[in-house]
């Protein structure tokens, strides 16, 4: 039988993320599954669902968590990266999407945020390693379909 992701378990691994400053987990039907520092809504992550759907739209909207707007600079699916900020005070973020056998086969997101001096090329090779490790495996995308 089928027995779930462990929100438990999940949530003492994100708090080994000290790199980290926040990160939320949450499925294709906007259930949040658990987090760390991110209580943020179903309203605030329903537009987070489409941003694996166009380009453009994603680029040119950014994201918004917990009110704060980030730019996002890097769309390769799996992943969706940006910032806020400038050289010297920033925080950045990604967004990696799945598909866990563990959770019924639907898509699971991992969005997390980091602090400067922490920058994508250390935290997002960070967030691979926790999806494929803890949540499931990261999909694969045909970008020319895109």
């Amino acid at each position: 039988m089928d027995q779930g992701l462990d929100a438990a378990q999940l949530l003492a691994e994100l708090k080994k993320q000290d790199e980290w400053a926040k990160a939320i987990i949450f499925d294709e039907d906007l259930n949040v599954i658990t987090h760390k520092n991110c209580a943020a809504s179903k309203e605030e992550l329903a537009p987070y669902l489409k941003a694996y759907d166009v380009r453009d739209n994603t680029i040119g909207a950014g994201f918004v968590l917990l009110g704060e707007h980030y730019e996002v600079h890097r769309w390769h699916p799996p992943l969706v990266y940006g910032r806020r900020g400038d050289a010297d005070v920033g925080e950045g973020i990604s967004l990696a999407r799945g598909i866990c056998k563990k959770h019924n086969g639907k898509r699971v997101y991992l969005l997390i945020t980091y602090e400067l001096p922490i920058v994508s090329a250390r935290a997002v090779p960070q967030q691979i390693n926790f999806y494929n490790q803890f949540i499931g495996e990261l999909e694969k995308f045909d970008i020319k379909q895109q």
